[in-house]
């Protein structure tokens, strides 16, 4: 199967995954984690630091930070998750090695910020269950398999990074479109249009550039 054609079909299961109860919860918590760690990580590199991390069942999650630049703060949370996806996609196609490599990465990572941030049983019980789905991949599943399962989740990631945003559109003036409405003036569904077209512009940069290395 042609790179670009892979592409779009994993674009569709996503979609389809994300329809389906409770089988859907580890990929979209790993999409939620990557957008609470990169608010955080966005606090420490403007000078602020990380208070603690809380995540959801329902998929929502919050992180709490002391310190930093609020504008960049509230930005980086969909922009974040939407680069974390593009790097797992781009990392299991560069080589299965690559791909096993950015997976322990991606467990460490996971590991370190839930012992130094999560604080409540759900965060860490949520945390305890994406270690464990992604170490049992690592283990278990060998060769292609396994750079086709992270490519995927690279993608699963993108497109619920291109979804969420519009989440905030629900009249209640609460998120981080409303953060950063109140603190530059711009309206709420300005930022949600930026987040959807990054995150949408991205699934189409790369699936052109699988077009074009197979062209």
């Amino acid at each position: 199967m042609k790179p670009q054609h892979l592409f779009v079909l994993y674009v569709i299961g996503a979609f389809v995954l994300s329809m389906i109860p409770i089988v859907h919860w580890p990929f979209s918590w790993l999409e939620t984690y990557f957008h609470e760690i990169t608010h955080g990580l966005a606090a420490v590199l403007s000078g602020g630091s990380i208070e603690r991390i809380a995540l959801h069942f329902n998929g929502s999650g919050l992180c709490y930070t002391r310190g930093g630049w609020q504008p960049l703060v509230t930005f980086a949370g969909y922009v974040g998750a939407v680069g974390w996806g593009a790097i797992i996609y781009l990392g299991a196609r560069a080589s299965g090695t690559a791909s096993r490599w950015l997976g322990i990465a991606i467990l460490c990572m996971i590991v370190i910020s839930g012992i130094l941030y999560a604080r409540d049983i759900i965060t860490i019980v949520i945390m305890l269950i994406i270690t464990a789905a992604l170490y049992v991949s690592f283990r278990y599943v060998t060769g292609n398999i396994f750079s086709r399962f992270m490519e995927f989740a690279g993608v699963y990631v993108m497109v619920s990074a291109a979804r969420a945003p519009l989440n905030l559109i629900d009249g209640r003036h609460y998120g981080d479109g409303a953060t950063l409405s109140n603190v530059t003036w711009l309206p709420e569904i300005f930022w949600t249009l930026i987040w959807c077209g990054i995150a949408i512009g991205t699934l189409v940069l790369l699936w052109s550039r699988q077009k074009t290395a197979v062209g």
